[in-house]
């Protein structure tokens, strides 16, 4: 075990991650020290020191997107109307960079991988935002995302946002018969993602919180 070398967080006590506070997010992202393809210059494999603040970074988008979420338009692919699926997601805010109150308990190095337990604490703003997340009006829903590894470690979080794009997508399918031609709305993490590496594709499964504001069918076009 190697114990947290970041400059601008607190070492704080592991075991907290699990008290289940209702102001306390506990991740465990991981970033590849060893990646399949090397897009950005520089040391391979990447120093630690590196790969720390890319982990940072990593999880400071991923509490911003559980805590502010995005806003997204979705077109469903429709082949007989000759459709092309389209899916955009639109940071709603994101927590600022060097945020105290985004911190890392401790780090370990397996397999390649540099994994960390990153704690966040929440303001009682941010709080009452996931609280109000919990009210029936928002869909609970998991996908499954993919992206290809050879399109360098950024495609992660391309299977990230392609596994939100498959809870909405199966939200919607469970939620209306006849097929929109766009829906828009918000949406949130409801929980860390898991993503690993299989047969040259990151895949995530990604929970998630949504909230439609508008349905556009095709009888209006």
């Amino acid at each position: 075990m190697r114990r947290s070398l970041f400059p601008l967080v607190f070492i704080v006590c592991a075991a907290r991650a699990w008290t289940g506070a209702a102001d306390l997010i506990s991740l465990r992202p991981w970033v590849e020290l060893e990646p399949i393809v090397r897009i950005d210059a520089g040391e391979y494999p990447i120093p630690v020191e590196t790969a720390e603040r890319k982990l940072l970074e990593e999880a400071r988008l991923l509490v911003s997107g559980m805590i502010y979420g995005w806003s997204f338009v979705y077109t469903p692919g429709d082949a007989a109307r000759r459709v092309e699926e389209r899916f955009d997601l639109t940071p709603l805010a994101e927590i600022p960079w060097g945020s105290p109150r985004l911190r890392v308990s401790e780090t370990e190095v397996v397999e390649a991988k540099l994994y960390a337990r990153v704690l966040y604490s929440l303001s009682d703003d941010e709080a009452l935002r996931r609280s109000a997340w919990e009210s029936n009006t928002a869909a609970l829903s998991t996908g499954n995302g993919r992206a290809s590894a050879m399109k360098g470690p950024a495609a992660k979080m391309a299977s990230l946002q392609d596994a939100i794009r498959d809870a909405i997508r199966l939200s919607l399918h469970t939620r209306y018969v006849n097929k929109p031609r766009e829906i828009s709305g918000e949406v949130v993490l409801w929980d860390d993602p898991r993503t690993l590496v299989r047969s040259g594709e990151y895949r995530t499964v990604a929970k998630v919180k949504l909230r439609i504001r508008e349905i556009v069918p095709y009888r209006i076009f």
